[in-house]
């Protein structure tokens, strides 16, 4: 990355430009997405997520030296020269990368080439792509782009706050906590990166497939083709975390129509008794899938090249070898999970890099012993499993827990990955049943 291209005078102009775009159109989303309880809170979490956005960078540019910022960066330069030399060639690109034909056969001297990992890594490649597009929007300007992103990451973040207040019965601050002001989450998805791409994605995602279900009575092809086209663009950036979304939204459909039939207890019960079995088969007969196995295998081996090769350095933590089989990944299941949602500890002394996590960690322990050791649990259970909403963001912590500590090893990997899972973790240990006041 050219370093004095960082504080030029074009930067400098870029950025006063895309200020004056994203204040116009962080105002009409204020105002279009009104709700008196959360309205205050708007510009705080705005400058949260940007605040964030640029200290990841500045750490990685000038104290750790670039790292994966760089190199994308680096690509998405290069993607940004393609375009401007040669436009059907970078929309070609776009669509498709034939690795066959090396990197050669798009980048020469005058684009300049991608990181050569970057390029042969399709998610991340993918990823490179979709910053190209910022790159190219922003005349490409680092600052302005890191604007840009954190600014979609906060109005994503945000439609799910305003949609989560007005039909979900949740706790208001814990809502604008977690989906505004959780540290780690904003410093991990804010920036320019893969998990600020896959973070947002995944809330977009979330946010419509929810409207469809019961946010909103309005339901049209576009907003149908508008979740496949979000799915999609997902699947290519992390494909466990888009199935991890999709999957856990038919336990949410099957909790919609049940709650129908609250009142007729014999259908309610031969209905849950019909959804369970049909889930077993149907987890039986994916688990067995052609492709299941291929993913199962790929997290084998991530695991294991995270856990042997000498080229990942960094704290790393141990967990129990499973044989890949659906048994053994059952049975790793707990493990995973635990380590993904609570390390690592604050007494584990990993570095200055991981204060923060350990800190989150206590605080998540405390809440959860907060919501188990609780005189109203059955209670709090009972008001859980009737929420559409709750189950689904119950059974998407423990898939997306479970991937991220299952195959992760590396702690500066976990961090960054289950980040996704904590905000939504964060809502479940809030949820509590109203309270019924009598009226005076």
């Amino acid at each position: 990355m050219n370093q004095e291209q960082l504080f030029s005078i074009a930067e400098g102009l870029t950025v006063v430009l895309w200020i004056l775009i994203l204040f116009w159109i962080g105002r009409w989303i204020r105002n279009r997405y009104y709700h008196e309880s959360i309205q205050r809170y708007f510009y705080a979490g705005w400058g949260f997520k940007i605040f964030f956005a640029l200290i990841f960078a500045l750490i990685y540019l000038f104290i750790l030296g670039g790292g994966d910022i760089n190199a994308y960066w680096d690509s998405a330069t290069a993607l940004n020269k393609l375009f401007l030399n040669n436009p059907t060639g970078y929309v070609q690109e776009l669509v498709h990368t034939d690795r066959l034909l090396g990197v050669t056969y798009r980048f020469n001297q005058g684009t300049g080439y991608p990181p050569g990992w970057i390029w042969r890594e399709p998610e991340a490649w993918n990823a490179a792509k979709i910053l190209s597009v910022f790159s190219i929007i922003t005349f490409n300007s680092f600052w302005a782009t890191t604007l840009v992103v954190a600014s979609i990451v906060f109005f994503s973040s945000w439609l799910m706050v305003y949609r989560i207040i007005i039909y979900e019965n949740l706790n208001l601050k814990a809502v604008l906590f977690a989906f505004l002001f959780f540290p780690s989450v904003t410093f991990w998805c804010s920036g320019i990166s893969k998990d600020s791409q896959v973070y947002t994605l995944s809330l977009l995602l979330m946010y419509q497939l929810f409207r469809w279900l019961k946010w909103d009575p309005k339901r049209t092809v576009f907003r149908l083709l508008f979740m496949v086209v979000i799915s999609a663009l997902l699947y290519s950036l992390r494909q466990f975390v888009a199935l991890a979304i999709i999957a856990p939204f038919f336990l949410a459909i099957a909790a919609r129509y049940s709650n129908r039939w609250s009142k007729r207890p014999i259908i309610l019960f031969l209905f849950r008794g019909f959804i369970y079995v049909s889930l077993v088969l149907v987890f039986f007969v994916i688990a067995n899938l052609d492709r299941t196995q291929v993913l199962i295998q790929e997290a084998q081996i991530t695991q294991s090249d995270f856990s042997d090769n000498p080229i990942y350095t960094g704290a790393k933590y141990e967990i129990t070898p499973s044989d890949g089989s659906i048994s053994g990944l059952v049975t790793s299941l707990p493990q995973a999970v635990f380590i993904a949602l609570y390390r690592p500890f604050i007494t584990e002394n990993l570095g200055l890099n991981f204060i923060v996590n350990g800190l989150e960690s206590v605080a998540l322990l405390l809440f959860t012993g907060l919501f188990f050791f609780n005189r109203h649990l059955l209670k709090n259970l009972r008001f859980m499993f009737k929420s559409e909403f709750a189950i689904y963001m119950l059974t998407f912590v423990l898939l997306t827990a479970f991937m991220a500590g299952y195959t992760s090893i590396l702690f500066g990997v976990l961090v960054r990955i289950r980040a996704l899972a904590l905000p939504f973790f964060f809502l479940l240990l809030s949820l509590r049943e109203p309270q019924i006041t009598s009226p005076t």
